[in-house]
């Protein structure tokens, strides 16, 4: 994953292309079955375990993290199992074709939801817990790769910041309003990189900053 580069675009320039999702074709099932391949439940990588609570702490994730057998590549694949707390009830169990797990916990609707992404290059994992559904889309490109998520205030718009591979971070806005169908509609790409999300203004405009921690607020 690239580093950040801090400046602004310039006028009527765009995000890298290879960025975008170009294609409605899932191809979540072609990921799943390439992890499988190549797993073994041997190559656990010792102390790779963690566990996360959501805010609400209705919920629980245990992650572990595993190199896989691929000759060709230095891979690692992260198992995700979610939990019910306080009966612990397993509810979901997937791979994550990276071995860093990102992701964030919104509430919409008061229904609480983990993003995240099965495959983390252009991936998008949506799972409502409250409702125990899962619905998760992959384009088979080299993606955007989701970093961090924000809800608008109104819960319609959901902004994400993440950059595709090796290239500079960058902000995406999508519809938010059916969270379950995937891809999410791209709303906005505001021409602004280097600049990490902070938070939504109100529900047309959004708080940035870069590394030096100057302030500034985009529109929508």
């Amino acid at each position: 994953m690239a580093g950040r580069t801090e400046h602004r675009n310039q006028p009527g320039s765009k995000p890298p292309t290879l960025c975008a999702i170009l294609s409605t074709m899932n191809q979540i099932d072609k990921i799943r079955a390439e992890i499988l391949q190549y797993f073994n439940p041997d190559n656990e990588i010792i102390g790779s375990g963690e566990i996360l609570f959501s805010p609400s702490t209705n919920y629980k994730i245990h992650l572990r993290t595993y190199r896989q057998n691929d000759p060709d590549r230095n891979w690692e694949v992260t198992c995700v199992d979610i939990f019910t707390v306080p009966d612990n009830s397993l509810i979901f169990s997937f791979f994550v074709n990276e071995g860093t797990f990102f992701h964030s916990w919104v509430t919409k609707n008061r229904n609480e939801y983990l993003l995240c992404a099965e495959d983390a290059c252009g991936g998008q994992t949506i799972i409502n817990l409250t409702n125990k559904e899962m619905s998760s889309f992959a384009s088979g490109d080299d993606g955007l790769i989701w970093t961090k998520h924000l809800l608008s205030p109104d819960e319609k718009l959901l902004a994400v910041f993440g950059c595709g591979w090796a290239s500079p971070f960058f902000i995406t806005v999508y519809d938010f309003d059916s969270p379950l169908s995937l891809p999410l509609k791209v709303i906005s790409q505001p021409n602004w990189t280097g600049y990490d999300m902070v938070e939504w203004v109100d529900n047309k405009s959004l708080q940035v900053k870069n590394s030096e921690t100057e302030y500034a607020t985009i529109d929508i």
